[in-house]
């Protein structure tokens, strides 16, 4: 592995993979709210990953213009990573705002 900002940002984009083109589709579909917390559990597995491989070693990660934490990290870069494929994943299955109650 070349940096260990490397090692977030694949191990982040495995996660994401997984979840949009396997996961989300089969338990989720066009339902929000079952979209939302199977979301949360991505993001749990890849702040663990993140936690198990750099907690307590005091690794700084580059994010452009600003060092943070392997927390920080993870977080940060797992969202923007996320934002195309949901929105990609919002139109593709019909995903709106609006309740239906």
């Amino acid at each position: 592995m070349d940096s260990p900002e490397t090692f977030i940002l694949l191990a982040n984009a495995a996660i994401l993979l997984c979840a949009y083109f396997i996961v989300y589709p089969r338990f989720a579909g066009s339902d929000l709210n079952r979209l939302a917390l199977n979301d949360l559990a991505a993001n749990a597995i890849a702040i663990a990953v993140a936690g198990f491989a750099f907690f307590g070693t005091g690794q700084r990660f580059d994010l452009l213009f600003l060092e943070v934490g392997w927390f920080g990290f993870a977080f940060g870069t797992f969202l923007l990573m996320e934002l195309p494929l949901f929105v990609w994943y919002a139109r593709r299955y019909g995903l709106s705002g609006a309740r239906e109650d």
